[in-house]
Order: structure tokens, then sequence, then C-alpha cells
């Protein structure tokens, strides 16, 4: 691992209920020299990644906020989803959620919220959330090739039993090729209790970006829920297509030659 990845190693310990860092912290966490935790902090520190919020305490820093306004304003798959939302949350009258894959984790980045909408939703934006849990989730881990999931079984086989699912690769194939199966998934009460939700896979070509979800308060009308599975695949399959008609990187690099 190069030093700039071990450095960058120090952002991650900050967690929803680890909301401040010190160098002991590093140490004890990343197993390095107390001068080495030190140094990376102050790399941190200079780079605006960082900032202090006490003697000897840190919280992240400015550019944090500068870097996700970009990814807000330059992301393409926000871009070319944000309106396909908004009028998905019309037309269902659910929040729409927009998340990437990310390793074993799926991460909101875009939500719009419709007049059925939860009071309270775990899957708000920037927040991190298993990769085996409720409908936004399940249906990236169904779509995930053979050779993930027996890295997700060999190294988390405990939360994968945790969340109700199989800890073989036969018995848990079979139970994401019934999701495939099925096309959208659909889930109640797994992450919120009081919430269920919808949810169609995201690619760009053959590559597997993340996930188009609705989800609604268990107590909305059920006439508003019969035609949702079929609008979340079509929006979903809505900005693929935009993606397909933006150019990639290849593309733009012989352009530049």
């Amino acid at each position: 691992m190069t030093t700039s990845a071990k450095v960058l190693q120090v952002l991650g310990l900050f967690t929803q209920e680890r909301k401040q860092i010190c160098a002991g912290d590093v140490v004890d966490l990343l197993g390095t020299s107390q001068a080495t935790a030190y140094r990376y902090m102050a790399d941190l520190e200079e780079a605006g990644l960082i900032e202090r919020s006490g003697v000897g305490q840190y919280v992240l820093g400015p550019t944090v906020v500068e870097l996700d306004r970009q990814i807000r304003i330059n992301d393409p798959l926000i871009a070319a989803a944000a309106d396909i939302m908004r009028n998905l949350s019309d037309r269902t009258g659910g929040t729409a959620l927009l998340s990437r894959w990310h390793g074993r984790k799926v991460i909101c980045v875009h939500q719009t919220i419709g007049r059925f909408s939860p009071q309270a939703v775990s899957y708000e934006r920037g927040r991190a959330m298993p990769l085996y849990r409720g409908a936004t989730s399940k249906i990236i881990l169904a779509h995930l090739e053979p050779a993930r999931l027996r890295d997700i079984i060999r190294h988390d086989a405990a939360a994968l039993r945790k969340a109700g699912l199989p800890a073989s690769f036969k018995a848990l194939s079979a139970a994401v090729e019934a999701i495939r199966a099925n096309q959208v998934c659909h889930t109640a009460g797994e992450v919120d209790p009081d919430v269920m939700g919808w949810a169609a896979p995201i690619r760009q070509g053959h590559t597997l970006l993340g996930s188009l979800s609705v989800v609604m308060a268990k107590d909305a009308p059920v006439a508003e829920r019969k035609p949702i599975p079929d609008q979340v695949l079509r929006a979903a399959l809505r900005i693929e297509g935009r993606l397909e008609q933006q150019p990639r990187h290849s593309e733009i690099q012989g352009d530049l030659k």
C-alpha cells in the first residue's frame, strides 16, 4: 500500500459514531507509530481534508464539502437520473433513491421526496449502508458476478446470516437468481420497520453501477403501490439509456489525440 493510500485510510476512521478522531485513534486503529500518525494528520490538515476541533481532536474539513459539491454537479449518473427521479417521485408518491455500489457497501448519492414518503429513511445521501438488507441493496447483490458472491461468502458470512441470507454459494446463488428473475426487488421493513421499497439495477454497458429505488411508508394507499415495480424498472432503463449516450473515457481520450 502506498503512503498516500495509508494517509487516506485515516479518513475512513470517521463514522457516524466516531465524529472526531485524534492521533491516538490512528495509532490504535491503523497500527501506525505515533510519529506516523501525527504526520498523516498534518498532511490531511494541510489539504483541508480535516481540521482541528479542539486540543488534539479533528473533524472532517472544508475540502470534503467542496468535493461533495463537485460530485453533485459533475457525477454523470446523477446528471442522467435527476429529472427522471423527480418524475418518478411525482408519479409514485414515494422517495426515489439513486445509490452507488462500493465494495460491500451501498451509498445513496441522490434522492427526491414524494407525497407518500416515510418520515425517515435510513438511505440518506452519503450514508453507507450494508449490501444485504432492503431492496435498494439486495437488487445490487443479485447482480454481482459469481466471483464477487464467493468473496462475500468468504469474508462476510456472518453478516449474510444475520440478514437472513444463506452463506453457501449454491444457496445464495439460488436466492439472488430469484431476485434477478423478478427484475424488480421488493422488500418491506428490512431496513426501516415502517418502510417498503422497490428497486431495479442500473448498469452502464456491462458495468454494474448501483440501483434506482422507490421507498414508501407502509400505510400508503394500496392502489398507489401496484404500478410501482413497472415504473421503477422503466425509469432505471431510461437512466441506462442516457448513460449509454454519454461519451466513454476512451472516446474522449481518442478525441484529444
